[in-house]
């Protein structure tokens, strides 16, 4: 399994080591510990300039996933969504970054949320998930202070 983390916004530190093991961990646990993700984090500027290109859509989003077939993908994430949602949720920047990148993976792994049925499931997955990742004391520590 390889994945690897680029940083490519400045709003916060990231501790790009253990986000990776986070990742890691996520794909060993829905059984694709073979594949290839790449993860790029990003501000709000770059993430509206690809969910332009990409979806036909204005302004920014939580995260883009591509899967690119054979167990490759890739997940682009706002920062600066993760800390404004922790913000509105009450919940940390480490937990929502976790958070998007358990939904990355899903989406990669077959799961959608297009549908309110689908979608509920979905959540179900990211919470069971979450909560095997939580075991690992790291997941707290994502960001540099």
């Amino acid at each position: 399994m390889k994945v690897t983390v680029s940083n490519r916004q400045r709003l916060l530190k990231v501790d790009t080591r253990r986000l990776k093991q986070l990742a890691q961990r996520a794909l060993e646990l829905v059984g694709a510990s073979e594949d290839q993700l790449s993860i790029v984090l990003v501000n709000d500027k770059s993430m509206a300039k690809l969910n332009q290109q990409y979806h036909h859509t204005p302004g920014p989003t939580d995260i883009l996933s591509f899967d690119y077939g054979s167990g490759e993908g890739e997940l682009i994430i706002s920062i600066e969504h993760v800390c404004d949602r922790a913000r509105q949720f009450r919940a940390t920047p480490s937990r929502e970054l976790a958070l998007y990148i358990v939904h990355g993976i899903l989406h990669l792994h077959g799961h959608d949320d297009l549908t309110a049925r689908k979608r509920a499931r979905m959540r179900v997955a990211e919470r069971r998930l979450l909560a095997r990742l939580q075991r690992d004391p790291g997941i707290g520590k994502l960001f540099k202070t």
